[in-house]
């Protein structure tokens, strides 16, 4: 049969019609199969039970010689050699800890770290205004945390099942627990700003050193007014004898005293937050403390992150390290971004402050390390059963309120 229009048999074609098959139900992803349970909960797997009081070496085999892998890195487990039904707490528990801890934090900073309320307190022996001490306190804010970190690391391994777990491990673990303290900081320093201790806030300046300046001045109002006497004689003599030369000398001395006056700049407001402040000045009472705690943070996400993302590179499960990865990459992130908050933590508007240095620094520095906990607190079952929840919570609080108050006490 000839196709009408065509000349050869090269130029027919052949259309065949195949009915789209129907689309076959998706099975579940390999993270949806790989074993895990929430924190807390005691399982009988050999992904669990044989991770058991260790957290540090290479992954563990079965004995017919088959690679068995934990649920999560084995330097992220805290267990001891034997778990009992109701010993772990919970994912929700372990995310209340963090919530407490940090409001209790909060709470605390706000006295702590109000460099005149300290200075008060203490009746001027500490909280002097300083022009440098922020550039060097934040080596002892640093050695709170890192004291804070030691402290309950050696409680984990010190309590009866716990004391096969290595110390370091756990000691660079919690270092990257959510910490709120460099954004609350930095919230109190732009949203306070600076005050002046004047009026019903007279109480807070700095009196020590404003009550000496008085002293000085009236001990030379004193010893002008011995003084005065001769001068006054002095100058009478001076005027009948010389009467010519006496004039001259005064409307020299009145041009002189005109033109100090108007080489005098006009006060201006303070933009330098270190400047010591005395007087009619105002005072930035958290500033000294901002900046001591926010250099200690960096010190601390520094090591968050090393510890986050050499744990979780050599994890060899793969479906659980790729649901990870993108909470991973955001803690190893942090310190970068944590820089970025320097830019936007001195704004003077509030809008300024809330979008650019809480929703920015904040989101990708506090905000991921509750993304990343929450999420794999999702994982390790009786793997995570750290103990001592509320000895570990009154450290965390304590320490970090100390942390925040060096730079207002020194």
């Amino acid at each position: 049969m000839e196709f009408p229009g065509t000349a050869t048999i090269q130029e027919r074609q052949i259309v065949i019609i195949v009915p789209e098959p129907e689309p076959r139900p998706r099975g579940p992803s390999a993270y949806d199969t790989a074993i895990k349970r929430p924190a807390g909960q005691v399982g009988t797997e050999p992904q669990f039970t044989l991770y058991l009081g260790t957290n540090t070496g290479p992954y563990q085999t079965s004995d017919n010689g088959t690679l068995v892998l934990p649920p999560v890195p084995i330097e992220w487990i805290i267990a001891p050699l034997n778990v009992t039904d109701g010993q772990c707490h919970s994912r929700s528990e372990n995310l209340g800890l963090f919530g407490i801890t940090n409001i209790l934090v909060m709470a605390l900073s706000i006295l702590t770290g109000c460099r005149p309320l300290v200075r008060y307190l203490t009746r001027g022996l500490l909280g002097k205004p300083s022009k440098y001490s922020a550039f060097w306190t934040w080596i002892i804010s640093f050695s709170f945390q890192i004291a804070s970190n030691a402290i309950i690391s050696h409680i984990v391994v010190s309590t009866p099942g716990y004391q096969h777990l290595s110390m370091l491990n756990v000691f660079a673990l919690y270092a990257s627990r959510p910490r709120i303290n460099q954004i609350w900081m930095g919230s109190l320093r732009s949203l306070v700003g600076p005050v002046r201790l004047s009026g019903r806030l007279a109480f807070l300046a700095p009196q020590p050193k404003e009550e000496k300046k008085m002293k000085k001045n009236r001990e030379n109002e004193q010893r002008g007014e011995k003084r005065g006497t001769n001068t006054t004689a002095n100058t009478n003599n001076l005027k009948e004898a010389y009467p010519y030369f006496y004039d001259e000398y005064i409307r020299w001395r009145t041009a002189q005293t005109e033109q100090q006056q108007q080489d005098q700049p006009p006060p201006q407001e303070v933009t330098n937050p270190w400047r010591l402040h005395y007087e009619t000045d105002p005072e930035w009472v958290y500033t000294d403390s901002y900046v001591a705690t926010s250099i200690s943070e960096f010190c601390l996400q520094l090591v968050s992150a090393i510890f986050v993302g050499i744990t979780w590179r050599r994890f060899p499960n793969a479906p659980i390290r790729e649901h990870m990865k993108t909470y991973v990459n955001l803690m190893i992130a942090a310190p970068t971004l944590a820089l970025l908050g320097w830019l936007f933590s001195g704004a003077s508007g509030v809008l300024t402050m809330v979008l650019f240095f809480v929703g920015l620094t904040g989101f990708f520095t506090y905000g991921a390390s509750w993304l990343y906990w929450g999420h794999f607190l999702d994982l390790p079952g009786s793997l995570w059963c750290p103990p001592k929840f509320v000895t570990q919570a009154a450290m965390w609080s304590s320490f970090s309120a100390l942390s925040t108050a060096v730079g207002a006490l020194l």
